[in-house]
């Protein structure tokens, strides 16, 4: 199989920004809060490079079965950075936050069936030459990760839960590309698979592109460190602390005495 000059320049620059991002996540350690999202990194790194050498010395078949073979590892590790941002904005010490759990889930599972229902919808317009089923699937899969992420924001913006840097670096950057790869499948359900239309069709790889400079830009930058506590603030704490441990002590003495 031989491809166009252009899409040999998108994949070499697609393996540099992954390597360059994984070693980022590597080198200033990021991989132990986000382990999910280096494995990610890693896989890709080992499916770019499988993928070329398969265009080059393989048959189309060959390809085509590898291609969807992949899409499924990729939609399951694209699940799981939502799980992970989850895990960090709605599970800060390791246990759900009171009713994060079940305004995520409520919310997700809304977000699915809409994505869903809106993939099973469409149809191709009489003459396009768009296939409609893979159109479906990266679709579902961009409206999925887009539905997901504004389910943990309703759940965090809901509960006051504050996002660091990082963790808001890799939703804003996955939120992102799946929304431009939502609008560039819809756009070739109207405009066909034509090479008219090409750039509409390598606008999600330009755009992921952008998004692992991105990542890597804002992984290898230190997190904002969280603001002290004011004198109030740690007055209030103590006050607290001294109520809880007086009402602790009332309770026990009350119980010693029936």
């Amino acid at each position: 199989m031989n491809f166009p000059a252009l899409d040999n320049i998108i994949w070499a620059a697609n393996f540099l920004g992954i390597a360059a991002l994984l070693l980022v996540l590597l080198v200033r350690r990021r991989w132990r809060q986000f382990p999910i999202f280096t494995w990610f990194m890693a896989y890709s790194i080992v499916v770019s490079a499988g993928m070329f050498l398969i265009s080059r010395y393989s048959t189309p078949t060959v390809y085509r079965i590898a291609y969807w073979t992949i899409s499924g590892g990729d939609i399951l590790f694209q699940l799981g950075l939502i799980f992970e941002i989850t895990r960090v904005v709605l599970r800060p010490t390791g246990t759900w936050i009171r009713d994060a759990r079940s305004s995520f889930v409520l919310v997700g599972v809304t977000g699915t069936a809409v994505a869903a229902g809106l993939c099973l919808a469409i149809k191709t317009p009489p003459g396009s030459t768009a296939g409609i089923w893979e159109i479906r699937g990266d679709l579902f899969t961009a409206l999925l990760d887009c539905g997901l992420f504004l389910a943990m924001l309703f759940a965090s913006n809901r509960l006051g839960l504050e996002w660091r840097n990082h963790v808001m670096a890799l939703a804003q950057g996955l939120t992102l590309w799946a929304f431009g790869s939502a609008v560039s499948d819809l756009a070739s359900i109207f405009l066909g698979w034509t090479q008219q239309y090409r750039v509409v069709q390598l606008f999600p790889s330009f755009l992921y592109i952008a998004v692992l400079l991105y990542w890597a830009v804002a992984f290898w930058r230190p997190e904002r460190v969280r603001a002290p506590l004011s004198n109030e603030m740690k007055d209030y704490l103590v006050a607290l602390h001294t109520r809880v441990q007086y009402d602790l002590q009332q309770v026990t003495r009350t119980r010693d005495h029936t």
